[in-house]
């Protein structure tokens, strides 16, 4: 009998572990000598149109006027298109929103450091985009890893 209550119980165990949800990949955010990692703060199911939001999945970050911010792509994304899009404050106090290139597989870039104009006042907030294209075609944000920062 208990051969049999420990092989049910395991067996159980196994199930379960392969019907938890997967894991969603990290973004690792790096400034001033802090980092964190983020699992999507957006994600979109396509198939099924709709947004599932985690907002304990924006990462708050002190930073100082001009530091740079380095940020880290798992294979799940650099193995896709991607993105880094970003808001400031310039010297004017003046909100700014701007982003890189989109990076493609053949890229290889696993890797982006932003480095905002000489004499911005604050950088608001990194957001890492995942791209897909619908049809083949048409490009459409699928996910977004979010960093907010604190100013120190």
């Amino acid at each position: 009998m208990r051969r049999v209550l420990i092989a049910t119980v395991a067996s159980a165990v196994a199930v379960l572990a392969g019907c938890a949800a997967p894991q969603q990949p990290e973004v690792t955010f790096y400034t001033d000598g802090q980092s964190a990692a983020t699992t999507p703060r957006v994600r979109f199911d396509l198939a099924e149109g709709r947004a599932i939001r985690d907002e304990g999945a924006l990462v708050q970050l002190k930073t100082r006027p001009g530091a740079p911010v380095q940020i880290s792509v798992p294979a799940e994304l650099s193995d896709g298109a991607w993105t880094v899009s970003f808001s400031y404050l310039d010297a004017t106090g003046n909100r700014v929103d701007g982003g890189s290139k989109a990076f493609f597989p053949k890229d290889e870039q696993h890797a982006f450091t932003l480095t905002l104009p000489p004499g911005s006042r604050r950088l608001l907030l990194v957001s890492v985009q995942q791209i897909v294209f619908l049809n083949g075609i048409e490009p459409v944000v699928s996910a977004y890893w979010d960093m907010e920062t604190v100013e120190r």
